[in-house]
This record gives C-alpha cells, sequence and structure tokens, in this order.
C-alpha cells in the first residue's frame, strides 16, 4: 500500500515537473539571433556558406569540399566547423536537421549511400566529440533528391552541400 502511494505521489510530481527535453538550457534561441551568431562566427568562410530560409525554417548550407576530403572522411577544417556547429545547437534549444546532398555517384543509391554516410559521420562527430545530445539531431543522406534552387552572390548552385536546418513552423513565404 505504501509503495503504491509513494509511485503516485512520484507519478503526480514528475507529471507536474517541467523538463527540457532537446537540450539542457530554459529557453529557445530565436532563430534571428542563431542566424547573427552563425554569421559572425563563419564570417572568414562566407564564401562557402549559404543562409537561407525555407518555407518552414532556417537553413545554414555549407559546400561539401569544405567538410570531407576526396574519400568522404571529414577532414579538420571540417571539424573546426562542427565545433562551431555544435556550439551553436547546444545553447539553441532546438531540433536540428543535417541533410547531406551530392550530385557525385553513377547512380541515385550511390548518391543516397554516399549522403546517408556522411550524415551519420557528421552526427557521430557531433555527438561523440562534440557532446551534442543525439535527440537533437536528425541526420539525412538525400543523395540528389533535392537540388537547391538558391544562387549564393556570383557563385553556382551548392549542389554538393550539408544542410543545417532548424524547423520553425512560421510558413515563412519570403
Amino acid at each position: 500500500m505504501i509503495k503504491r502511494i509513494i509511485l503516485t505521489i512520484l507519478a503526480i510530481h514528475l507529471s507536474i515537473t517541467g523538463a527540457l527535453c532537446v537540450c539542457p538550457v530554459s529557453s529557445v534561441t530565436p532563430v534571428k539571433a542563431i542566424e547573427a551568431h552563425a554569421k559572425t562566427k563563419f564570417e572568414p568562410i562566407k564564401d562557402y556558406i549559404y543562409y537561407g530560409y525555407t518555407p518552414t525554417g532556417f537553413v545554414i548550407s555549407i559546400k561539401d569540399e569544405l567538410m570531407f576530403d576526396e574519400c568522404g572522411e571529414l577532414n579538420d577544417c571540417g571539424k573546426m566547423l562542427l565545433k562551431v556547429m555544435a556550439e551553436i545547437m547546444k545553447f539553441s534549444g532546438r531540433k536540428w536537421f543535417i541533410l547531406c546532398h551530392t550530385t557525385e555517384g553513377k547512380t541515385q543509391v550511390d548518391r543516397i549511400s554516399r549522403t546517408s554516410l556522411r550524415a551519420g559521420a557528421i552526427t557521430n562527430y557531433l555527438t561523440d566529440i562534440e557532446t551534442c545530445l543525439i535527440n537533437q539531431i536528425f541526420p539525412i543522406g538525400f543523395g540528389s533528391i533535392m537540388p537547391t534552387k538558391h544562387k549564393t552572390e556570383g557563385h553556382k548552385a551548392l549542389n554538393n552541400r550539408v544542410d543545417f536546418i532548424i524547423e520553425e513552423y512560421t510558413l515563412n513565404v519570403n
């Protein structure tokens, strides 16, 4: 009987206690503040990064060549970029989608395999080395299914890229 009372009290206590389900911060950082922070941190390499908005959120696109070597392994520059991204992610209080895209490979199966491995490598680095929470990161390899329509200032479209996306369902229709 005492066991049931204690369990009931514990269940009531847990149900009314606020929880931080995504990451250990007390508030969600506004998207504009995340964008400003990212632009400040990535200023020296701004020619390799595109910032934009999708109909459902904010995206940071990074050229593939900046993160991976010719064998598809994270290079030193990619690790430094992920260190900065981890800092932004940890204190954002948001979930992040990591979407990898490429036009390299003979078939769509090759491209999806390549991008899935790269998305996994990024996730492993962020969780194992930079201690990001796994429930905050959602990696997906898209192959060449989702080409980009945006162009950076004077540069060709980023078809071989990694997108870091925060979804914010305000349906931005800019």
